[in-house]
């Protein structure tokens, strides 16, 4: 754990160091899988999980010993450490991958302005009205949602996400998206795949075959699920490795980490795994920035 800290301490330092220069790429890291990007001026935020304390969440536990026909017991989940300070009066648009309350939570759907620019799944329509978001664009896979700032120009395109690889869990778990960046500058560009909370299933492989490899590959860890009867929901250590080898991204950064307990995986272990396949993994502290050029 020593090194792992060091080596988050060193890509903070890093990221605080770059951050401003024009033709890049910047993030800040808010914990769980909330993500904000900061393009030129443009602001984006990823799944906000606004809750703090004991009670951060309210959500059913997946990690129980639940019976399947009666479902988890529903209780409060708390957050680990303190919510980094952002500005949320910066923020241009929020982009959701499923509406489950820990990618979603109660005090965002309660707190966040009512006109703020929302994407999230076609799925979620109708939630999303009945919460009182009147700005809200839903995208199906493959449809896409643009948003431009002077010379800066992000295109945000809906990925199939797949919450399971047992199909006969996807009713009950439901679908939701991931996200492709396109980011461009003048004759500048990056690329960035946002996984959302999904294993890279043969059906979603087929679709990134037609996407070149991206420069910054986005998964969300903690291996959740593992120890109640729904069992994995969400990638682990050894799914990411074998992803980057397939996706050949220049930069993973793993979010969906650390910052509750329903996360049942360390993220140490990705990093341990990453040195010895020797890929590039980006382990951040919580509110910490990082830049990609």
């Amino acid at each position: 754990m020593k090194q792992l800290h060091k080596s988050m301490l060193l890509l903070a330092i890093s990221a605080y160091s770059t951050h401003g220069y024009s033709q890049q790429l910047d993030m800040k890291w808010l914990g769980g899988p909330t993500l904000l990007i900061e393009f030129g001026g443009i602001q984006l935020l990823t799944d906000p999980m606004l809750g703090q304390g004991e009670s951060a969440y309210r959500m059913a536990d997946p990690n129980e010993d639940f019976d399947l026909t009666k479902g988890p017991t529903v209780k409060d989940h708390a957050r680990i450490g303190a919510l980094p300070p952002f500005n949320q009066e910066e923020i241009d648009a929020v982009l959701i991958s499923h509406t489950h309350e820990d990618h979603f939570d109660q005090v965002a759907q309660n707190t966040l302005p009512k006109t703020l620019s929302f994407i999230s799944p076609k799925s979620d329509t109708l939630l999303m009205k009945r919460l009182g978001f009147n700005n809200n664009t839903p995208l199906g896979w493959g449809q896409s949602w643009a948003i431009n700032e002077g010379d800066y120009h992000i295109k945000v395109t809906a990925i199939p996400a797949y919450h399971t690889e047992n199909h006969a869990l996807e009713e009950a778990l439901g679908h939701g998206n991931g996200y492709w960046f396109e980011f461009t500058y003048k004759d500048w560009s990056r690329s960035a795949y946002w996984m959302g909370d999904s294993f890279l299933t043969p059906e979603l492989l087929t679709v990134l075959n037609n996407y070149d490899a991206p420069h910054l590959f986005i998964p969300h860890v903690g291996r959740v699920g593992t120890t109640g009867p729904l069992g994995q929901i969400s990638m682990g250590a050894d799914d990411v490795i074998d992803a980057i080898k397939q996706l050949k991204p220049k930069r993973t950064l793993p979010i969906h980490h650390s910052t509750y307990a329903l996360y049942l995986e360390p993220i140490s272990v990705l990093v341990d795994k990453a040195q010895v396949h020797d890929v590039a993994v980006d382990a951040i502290a919580e509110g910490s920035w990082i830049s990609y050029r």
